[in-house]
């Protein structure tokens, strides 16, 4: 019955190129040649009722077929995605989403997806930019910007959205009581942040301490002080494992990949019996190797810290 109703679905799809894109959608076949179109509808069809019986491994098989039939689409890149969160393999599942949205940068549906992907990986500074185009075309959306901002101690953008939202008079209960938290807190928050770090920096600069630095490179979200102080300290504790992993974060910040990994690949040798540091290393090698384009290397750095976490 349940694979009569997916059928039902399908070939609506098919008949009427005019719904719009949805969470389980078919583009329609006008630029597909028509040999290759009944193989390409049989994969698919297979890879929505198999993922409907929870064969996700199945289903991604079926997926990969659609995606030789016909490379770059938009819903088979979709579904690849979703397949690979219930897998909870979350890197493919970050490529295959990021591959569709070069497609369709402004899908709602794939945009919600990969937010909650990055919220669910605790993610927020990635998670951030995706929110803000859906904000964009959802005002309801904007409370959990609110949350995000805080939590990555954007507080002024966060203030921003309450006032905005408060002059508009939808503050929902929820933000209220937020609101309320919020004020008493940030004001507190950013003076005590910026008081450490400067005095953290004033303590490093005459002592030289490693454990100052360590501090420095901890607290700062900066891209330029994290690179400035991770590059001294590169000179001073050059055994320092912790000390190239900022500095190739800041590579990686900075757009600097081919740089980064070669930093994270000289200094994760330093690593001695710590799998959280270790796996650290091969989350930033796979930043680098995705911001280089090489998918490949990038999946396979991904899935080593995926591998270390569990141990």
């Amino acid at each position: 019955m349940r694979r009569r109703s997916i059928y039902l679905i399908l070939v609506g799809l098919l008949c009427n190129p005019f719904i719009g894109f949805s969470q389980d959608s078919i583009p329609a076949p006008s630029d597909i040649k028509e040999e290759n179109f009944l193989k390409f509808q049989e994969h698919f069809f297979n890879a929505l009722s198999q993922k409907s019986i929870y064969n996700y491994k199945i289903a991604i098989q079926d997926l990969e077929a659609c995606n030789q039939l016909r490379p770059k689409n938009v819903a088979v890149f979709f579904e690849l995605s979703k397949n690979y969160v219930l897998l909870k393999k979350y890197f493919e599942a970050e490529e295959y989403a990021i591959q569709a949205l070069a497609i369709e940068p402004e899908n709602y549906w794939i945009l919600k997806h990969l937010s909650k992907l990055y919220r669910a990986s605790s993610n927020i500074k990635k998670a951030i930019p995706i929110h803000e185009k859906i904000a964009e075309q959802n005002d309801k959306e904007r409370e959990k910007l609110v949350y995000l901002y805080y939590q990555d101690n954007q507080l002024n953008k966060a203030k921003e959205i309450l006032r905005d939202l408060e002059n508009q008079d939808q503050l929902t209960p929820k933000l209220l009581k937020f609101k309320k938290i919020f004020v008493k807190t940030t004001v507190v928050k950013k003076r005590n942040s910026v008081e450490e770090l400067s005095q953290l920096i004033k303590e490093f600069e005459s002592h030289k301490s490693f454990e100052s630095l360590y501090k420095i490179l901890t607290l700062s979200t900066n891209t330029t002080i994290l690179l400035a102080y991770s590059q001294i300290g590169l000179e001073l504790y050059p055994a320092q494992a912790f000390v190239y992993l900022m500095n190739g974060r800041a590579q990686n910040q900075n757009r600097n990949f081919k740089k980064a990994i070669e930093q994270l690949t000289n200094g994760i040798d330093f690593v001695i019996d710590n799998s959280t540091l270790e796996a650290d290393f091969y989350d930033e090698i796979a930043t680098g190797y995705s911001g280089l384009g090489d998918e490949k290397l990038a999946i396979k750095n991904k899935n080593k810290a995926l591998a270390l976490r569990k141990k």
